[in-house]
């Protein structure tokens, strides 16, 4: 799977509602000091030759299509494999730049919220479920986790460089 970014809980300690909770915490804290990004400050990428907010935000959107299908499939037949995403390649073939902020962000919070509902329904059982992908194996549960934690991680990077203060 690449890069993660947690180190994972005992999958017998996660709780699928507490997990679908913190997902919807980072998206509506994100969507607090998101909201407030202009149109101007959303397009202007971090620095020459990176992504702008509008960019990070879809980059985020892709992750929920993605892994939106993965949690789906893990729980219907554990031990599948399935493949990563053109990363760069989403971004730019899906015009993220040149669509409107709010939109952008729109398609990510709802995105987000199917995941959340989603995740609040998975049997707990269902998240000691592996699957690989990108060729590592990992638990359905890692997988939740991990997919907040990147969130977090372009959020964290985002709100530091456009400097926008929660309100």
């Amino acid at each position: 799977m690449g890069m993660t970014y947690t180190q994972g809980t005992d999958v017998s300690a996660l709780e699928p509602a507490e997990l679908a909770a913190r997902l919807e915490d980072v998206v509506m804290a994100g969507m607090r000091w998101l909201g407030k990004l202009s149109e101007e400050a959303a397009a202007r990428p971090e620095r020459e030759g990176k992504w702008s907010g509008k960019q990070v935000i879809g980059h985020l959107t892709d992750s929920a299509v993605n892994n939106l299908g993965r949690i789906v499939r893990m729980q219907i037949a554990p031990g599948q494999t399935m493949q990563g995403y053109e990363q760069e390649e989403w971004v730019i073939l899906q015009h993220y730049a040149e669509r409107d902020w709010s939109q952008v962000l729109a398609a990510w919070a709802i995105l987000n919220a199917q995941i959340a509902w989603v995740v609040a329904h998975v049997e707990k059982s269902k998240l000691g479920h592996t699957g690989i992908v990108e060729g590592d194996e990992l638990t359905l549960g890692f997988l939740i986790e991990d997919y907040v934690a990147h969130m977090e991680h372009h959020l964290r990077l985002l709100r530091a460089w456009t400097m926008v203060e929660a309100g």
